[in-house]
């Protein structure tokens, strides 16, 4: 949206290219809340193709980096470190 301001392609309302600044920064805290609101579900996985290595939503705790290093174990991903 920020870009569309800017960029003045005719997108957006005539008031959101006369007011730059406001029309950015009221995107902004939109956007904040927006993607706010999505990640308040805690939920973390990881899948390598369809195979789920970890899930936050299972073990009701986030991974340390044991459990992560075990998990890509498990599927056969070595990490050298």
């Amino acid at each position: 949206m920020m870009g569309a301001v800017f960029a003045d392609f005719g997108m957006v309302p005539d008031g959101m290219r006369e007011n730059k600044m406001a029309s950015c920064l009221g995107s902004f805290f939109v956007g904040n809340m927006i993607s706010g609101g999505l990640t308040k579900t805690n939920a973390f996985e990881i899948y390598l193709n369809e195979r789920l290595l970890w899930s936050t939503l299972k073990t009701q705790r986030k991974p340390n980096m044991d459990d992560l290093l075990n998990s890509f174990r498990k599927a056969g991903i070595t990490i050298q470190g």
